[in-house]
């Protein structure tokens, strides 16, 4: 049959509604990929996928790669077919671009203040977040996970966890990208995605807001209005 990004994108979707999998991100935190890594998948915006990662996934699903890649596993008997399933378990959705993030301790975030579901173009992403929304960022202080322009979704009404990368708001007005750790005694503990940066502890009273981050997009995938 022959690979493509469309086929390899069905079969995700299809195996992950069959196990009952309704978030790209559950899917990775059960393998073990990163975020990014599987959202950049399941987005089609990888169009040459490493092997290793594949791996893990028909691994993780008791599937070939080769079956992952290249057959409609919808269709295959022995998949259970005659068992309902919600095949749009991840759909995309037009996550509108509201404003711009300069990251860093000292970065700020410029809210263009578009109503809800407007922006400044959209990103397409798998989301089942009506309030998801993206921020283009500015500067080079995350690299190098995240570069100068490109896009942060984000998803606030997904409950974050320990090890989740969020974006943090403080009622100073610094944004940041950090990976939650804990909320303990009325204080938050985040790290730097750069390793070589110690720990930031905030008091609950400072935090305006932390919302997690689904995932990294490439400025191609910037759609205008």
């Amino acid at each position: 049959m022959g690979f493509s990004t469309e086929k390899l994108i069905a079969n995700i979707n299809f195996l992950m509604a069959k196990r009952g999998i309704s978030h790209v991100t559950d899917l990775a935190r059960q393998i073990r990929i990163s975020q990014p890594t599987m959202h950049r998948l399941v987005s089609g915006e990888v169009k040459e996928p490493k092997y290793a990662p594949l791996k893990q996934i028909a691994d993780f699903f008791k599937v070939s790669v080769q079956d992952l890649m290249e057959k409609n596993l919808s269709k295959e008997p022995d998949n259970e077919t005659d068992n309902p399933v919600n095949a749009a378990a991840v759909h995309f959705t037009e996550v509108p671009i509201v404003g711009g993030a300069q990251l860093g301790n000292g970065g700020h975030w410029s809210n263009l203040q578009y109503p809800v579901g407007h922006g400044d173009g959209f990103i397409s992403w798998p989301t089942r977040d009506p309030n998801a929304y993206a921020l283009r960022c500015t500067g080079d202080s995350m690299k190098p996970r995240i570069k100068d322009g490109e896009y942060v979704v984000i998803e606030p009404s997904y409950q974050y966890l320990p090890g989740d990368e969020v974006l943090v708001v403080t009622k100073d007005e610094r944004v940041m990208v950090k990976t939650f750790l804990y909320e303990r005694d009325g204080e938050v503990m985040v790290m730097s995605v750069n390793e070589e940066h110690l720990p930031i502890r905030f008091s609950l009273a400072e935090i305006q807001n932390i919302h997690y981050v689904a995932g990294i997009a490439k400025p191609s995938l910037r759609v205008e209005y």
